[in-house]
């Protein structure tokens, strides 16, 4: 679990006297980015015993005020969490509450702020705050405006699956009803860097939503490394010295997969950002998780399993699973999940297809 540290000073965060109340429209919270730390993504700042950020303290204090007030559909901290001894050391939840997507229930979010007026604050009770683009070389949080239209709305997920579990959403229709916006996932990537947090990981499905075509990311705070995280690799393509990214596959997993490395955002929001267009125009479903402040990106592509149907979680992918019933999460094994795992995987000439081609657009995309 993760503890957050109430701001002092002149940061003040939603009362029962929130402005949302206020007839002119919806009024958040926002948070700049300084610029800063536009180009160079952020080593560690600690490692658990230091100072958190100020943005990691601010969001979780908006998300432990959500669930303060009741709005929780359960404790997540109080779901029974158990690590599959063996070789990956895969870890499962037991929570029969869980709703796989209530984001759909947040369809007020798909339109932009300005022309929103609520008939009381609890109807946007679970918008937390505005990330945008900022233009001072310091950081800064400007209380009770108007979201922009270029920030992305963090959202906090009554049924999660971990701590902290948020929606990041772009504020924007023409956002939102698009696969992919670069710009935006540049903005995710710098967030996850100011963050500064060991704990904290930001998800993105394409394909396995069941609001197709919609662009937003899911983060929240693992307490130890995922066991992808812990796999080891192979790099394919070693660019860290003239291109500033790396390209590596992950080895020894049951399911393939690759990790795109960089300190550098826009080299890292560039060559991810073709690979999952390319994936994309193919009609291939795939999953990306972001960690270690945004430097490390991993990209799991899938194949449809022919006995569900369905496919893999982002956060599935990484080796964490959530049962709803307690039979199957006794029954849990490392077999079972590995073989589950392995029937979303990719075909060895179809995985090698898509090495060849991340490794091409790094060479390309990136000098």
């Amino acid at each position: 679990m993760v503890s957050a540290t109430k701001l002092e000073g002149g940061y003040c965060f939603h009362s029962k006297n929130s402005p949302l109340d206020q007839p002119e429209g919806v009024k958040i919270h926002l948070y700049r980015l300084g610029i800063e730390q536009h180009d160079a993504l952020k080593s560690f700042a600690y490692a658990g015993q230091g100072s958190p950020s100020l943005l990691d303290t601010f969001i979780l204090s908006q998300w432990e005020n959500f669930a303060q007030k009741g709005h929780m559909g359960y404790d997540v901290t109080a779901c029974e969490l158990k690590v599959i001894e063996g070789q990956r050391d895969f870890v499962i939840q037991m929570n029969d509450k869980w709703n796989t997507f209530p984001l759909k229930k947040h369809d007020k979010f798909g339109h932009p702020f300005g022309c929103l007026k609520p008939n009381s604050a609890k109807s946007y009770e679970e918008l937390l705050l505005c990330i945008a683009e900022g233009e001072d070389t310091e950081p800064e949080v400007v209380p009770s405006t108007t979201p922009p239209n270029n920030g992305v709305l963090l959202i906090a997920n009554a049924y999660p699956v971990e701590y902290g579990h948020i929606f990041l959403v772009p504020n924007s229709t023409n956002q939102l009803s698009s696969f992919w916006d670069k710009r935006m996932f540049g903005l995710i990537t710098k967030i996850a860097s100011e963050v500064n947090s060991t704990a904290f990981r930001v998800f993105f499905d394409d394909g396995t939503s069941i609001v197709p075509k919609h662009m937003f990311f899911q983060a929240c705070y693992f307490a130890n490394p995922l066991p992808v995280e812990s796999a080891s690799t192979v790099a394919l393509y070693d660019g860290a010295t003239r291109s500033g990214i790396c390209v590596s596959e992950i080895v020894d997993y049951p399911l393939k997969a690759l990790v795109f490395t960089s300190t550098n955002v826009n080299a890292l929001v560039d060559v991810v950002s073709e690979a999952c267009l390319a994936l994309h125009e193919k009609n291939t479903v795939h999953s990306l998780m972001m960690s270690n402040n945004g430097r490390n990106v991993f990209l799991f592509p899938q194949v449809k399993n022919l006995v569900t149907g369905c496919y893999l979680s982002a956060w599935e992918c990484c080796g964490y699973f959530v049962y709803h019933t307690k039979v199957d999460f006794d029954r849990a094994s490392e077999t079972g999940i590995s073989n589950r795992m392995a029937s979303f995987s990719f075909q060895d000439g179809e995985f090698e297809d898509l090495k060849k081609l991340c490794c091409a657009i790094a060479d390309d995309l990136v000098t």
